[in-house]
């Protein structure tokens, strides 16, 4: 009887190994200048999972000449509902934003504006 059960619990356990599996979280999109509708160049993509942190850092990438990009994370075990792929997208002179799970989705940048004060 106690090895029907060892084996019933060796067998439950391979289930559950080859049940979960390694999937890799990716998203992509395209970057635009608000202003111009023209697509941005050389915009600088980080990529996070579940929420933006050096801890959750996947990859850095940036965008190419007709303002696409496309980022990746590590190989992520999701045994349910994967973690949501957070990307940052940055540009000098813009003002930055986030994206979650990026799927074909369109961002646009607005330029960063001066701020301006009243003197008394």
């Amino acid at each position: 009887m106690t090895s029907r059960v060892w084996l019933w619990l060796v067998g439950f356990m391979l289930l559950m190994f080859f049940s979960s599996c390694q999937k890799t979280i990716s998203g992509n999109g395209v970057v635009i200048d608000k202003g111009s509708g023209l697509p941005l160049k050389g915009v600088s993509i980080d990529a996070y999972l579940e929420h933006p942190s050096p801890e959750t850092f996947q990859m850095h990438t940036e965008t190419d000449d007709k303002g696409n990009y496309f980022v990746y994370s590590n190989p992520q075990v999701c045994t349910g509902t994967c973690p949501a792929l957070y990307v940052r997208i940055i540009m000098s002179g813009y003002v930055s934003g986030y994206v979650k799970n990026p799927d074909g989705d369109t961002t646009y940048l607005i330029r960063a504006g001066r701020i301006q004060v009243k003197n008394k």
